[in-house]
């Protein structure tokens, strides 16, 4: 290291000195630097404080965004015990009466009686149909007292809206507790249990759902045995068509008895008699739901009002970040004229600007509409500039016009025609009325058998091959299996058709379905898709000789694919998917759904874009990578950036200046060394002359 010793040939404190000078030169650009990084670092903290507060304040206006707060109605009951209700925004504001006479209940059968849970019943298959039980004129039927009908006069017509369920019982599942773990496992609307009733081990089956229409008729596939007798699985057949298994001979079909009969809810509304499958009513009177708990003595009014409670928070919560944030703003930007200080956004131009936008909008109206200004729905602001919240004004203009709300405040869409839908709109969907014209109306893919039916009466199928496979809007599903049975009709045989169908697993998992019907005129079955558009088609990939002379389809016929709805919106060329039509241009989201009707004009749809969107949008807008706020904040980092750079030079060219005052500073200081030197000899000589002189 190297040692320094200025100052020593002359006594000058030279260190002191070239550490003064270099302070001196050094500090006041030192102070003002970092007097602006201050400054600047205030801004930024700021800034992030007054964007959260915005952030805060978006937050709370999407969160009005959405319709259904504005528009969902409450409904209350007056004997909670016996009617509950609930409203969807469908439903109308007003009272209903209601009387219960009978509640709905489900299906249960019973096996004989079992020594043990774990009694061996057979393998196979068990394939489980749901319908209506009635006499052959349609008329109710009854079992007798043991839980048997006679198979004579009686009728199972499947449910067409419920599909097949079909149960593999393997080695693993052939005990009574394993059928009843395989039946629970299948996950069907059936369930099974075991009861011992005192006697002995009986399986109880019991479909999940209540209703006429959800009986049950269970068909066996017997491994070992034959499927009309008492061994094995068909002990568990069920099929009230067949004779019962107290006949003294076979065959058999009615295996197990039934202990509680299917049954609708009946009450009244308003009046009127009305029958219901559950006990869970949604379809007797439009957007409300009757939850049917027990039998009445007295008529139950409901009565429908409308709820504002949730979008009311709603709009306490915009109103608080508001002023909350109006707030952040004054204590960031503010002027004291008494004691000249200032806030660390005082004079920035973004803050005025973002004021600006926000007065702007909140200050604005709505094209159309009953309500048109947020002062319409109870928002205003005191002479101080802070919001005010009057939610008398706002419960009022909900129960007026609820929609009308909706659209001040969220992205709303609204047709004209019955059968078009607003489904929704995007981020780029400019607000306006759009016509709407169609040139081609969504269709379903069908196929057509190519032969008539062998038959349209008494179709025999108990002893032949039932098994044909088909591909569906592109997915295939596997064999699948008819019912060997007597058809009454080719209806019947097409909704034995149809159920099979849909309730095969691969269809049923990828959401797929078909309805079956039967042309008397062409005396030809039909297969329809139940999915709209160019990917709804409908093919036979396989199918049995005698099915395919009985219903005169074969694997040659060809199906027509389906159409996608075709047409334009706001008059541009529009995109269609099945019966979705999307918008392009002014219109880009815009969705709507076809439902029905004929090509040609049909009718508009009105979107708006509410406040609380307008707000939520221009916040954003803000605080994108471009937006006035982040643009200010990315600036004023780079300044700060810049100083740190002044300050990193200002050391170096300080080191340099030390380094060359100390360079001065020593030569000074031997040179006065050396004067000191010459000084001090020429008094020395001095000295001695003058005593040689004295002398």
């Amino acid at each position: 290291m190297a040692i320094t010793s200025t100052g020593l040939g002359s006594g000058l404190d030279i260190e002191g000195l070239i550490s003064k000078l270099v302070s001196a030169e050094r500090d006041p650009i030192t102070k003002k630097i970092q007097s602006q990084g201050t400054a600047i670092t205030n801004k930024v903290s700021a800034l992030g404080t007054v964007s959260a507060a915005l952030s805060a304040f978006q937050s709370a206006a999407r969160a009005l965004e959405g319709s259904s707060q504005y528009v969902k109605p409450l409904a209350n009951s007056t004997d909670s015990a016996s009617i509950t209700a609930s409203a969807s925004s469908a439903a109308q504001l007003g009272n209903h009466t209601l009387s219960v006479s009978q509640l709905a209940q489900n299906q249960r059968l019973k096996t004989n009686v079992f020594s043990s849970a774990n009694d061996v019943i057979g393998t196979g298959k068990l394939i489980i149909d749901f319908g209506k039980i009635t006499k052959l004129d349609g008329s109710a039927a009854t079992p007798d007292a043991n839980g048997y009908y006679d198979d004579t006069d009686i009728k199972f017509s499947n449910n067409t809206g419920k599909d097949s369920l079909t149960i593999t019982i393997d080695s693993q599942h052939n005990t009574l507790s394993g059928v009843r773990d395989a039946i629970n496992a299948a996950g069907g609307p059936v369930s099974a249990s075991i009861i011992n009733d005192g006697g002995g081990f009986r399986l109880v089956l019991s479909s999940t759902e209540s209703g006429e229409s959800n009986s049950m008729r269970i068909t066996v596939s017997d491994d070992i045995s034959g499927s009309t007798d008492l061994t094995g699985l068909s002990q568990l057949a069920y099929d009230v068509t067949r004779p019962k298994a107290t006949n003294p001979a076979a065959p058999y079909g009615q295996n197990m008895s039934q202990v509680q009969a299917a049954a609708n809810a009946k009450f009244t509304v308003d009046g009127i008699a009305v029958t219901s499958e559950s006990n869970t009513a949604t379809s007797v009177v439009a957007g409300m739901t009757f939850n049917l708990l027990k039998t009445t003595t007295s008529p139950v009014t409901i009565s429908v009002t409308r709820d504002a409670s949730a979008a009311g928070k709603g709009l306490e919560s915009f109103v608080k970040t508001y002023n909350e944030l109006r707030k952040t703003i004054k204590d960031t930007s503010y002027f004291d004229a008494a004691t000249k200080s200032v806030g660390a956004l005082q004079g920035e131009s973004v803050i005025r600007t973002i004021e600006s936008q926000l007065r702007t909008l909140i200050n604005g109206s709505a094209p159309a509409g009953t309500f048109t200004r947020l002062s319409d729905v109870g928002i205003s602001f005191d002479k101080s500039g802070n919001m005010l919240y009057d939610s008398s004004k706002f419960n009022s203009a909900v129960s007026k016009d609820a929609a009308s709300v909706a659209a001040l405040f969220g992205s709303y869409g609204v047709a004209s025609d019955s059968q078009v839908s607003y489904f929704s709109g995007g981020s780029s969907t400019k607000a306006g009325k759009y016509a709407i014209n169609i040139t081609q109306v969504a269709t379903q893919g069908k196929l057509v058998a190519g032969a008539a039916a062998a038959a349209t009466t008494n179709i025999d199928l108990t002893s032949t091959t039932n098994t044909l496979a088909l591909t569906i809007d592109g997915v295939s599903s596997g064999t699948i299996t008819l019912n060997a049975a007597n058809y009454a009709t080719a209806n019947d045989l097409a909704l034995e058709i149809q159920s099979k169908i849909n309730g095969n697993s691969v269809f049923k998992g990828a959401g797929i379905g078909v309805t079956v019907s039967f042309d008397s005129g062409t005396g030809k079955f039909n297969l329809t898709s139940n999915k709209f558009g160019a990917n709804s088609t409908v093919a036979v990939s396989t199918i049995s000789g005698d099915l395919q002379t009985a219903l005169g389809l074969s694997t040659a016929d060809a199906g027509t694919a389906g159409l996608n709805v075709a047409g334009s919106i706001g008059n541009v060329p529009a995109t269609g998917d099945g019966q979705f039509l999307t918008g392009t241009g002014a219109a880009t989201g815009l969705r709507v759904q076809i439902t029905g009707g004929n090509a040609g004009e049909r009718g508009t749809v009105s979107f708006s874009r509410g406040f609380a969107v307008q707000i939520g949008d221009a916040i954003s807008s803000m605080q994108t990578t471009t937006g006035a706020l982040t643009t200010r904040q990315n600036s004023l980092n780079k300044s700060l950036d810049d100083l740190t750079n002044q300050l990193d030079k200002l050391s170096t060219r300080m080191t340099e200046l030390e380094k060359r005052y100390r360079a001065q500073f020593t030569a000074l200081d031997v040179t006065i060394s050396r004067l000191q030197n010459t000084s001090s000899f020429l008094t020395q000589q001095l000295s001695a002359l003058s005593a040689s002189t004295g002398n």
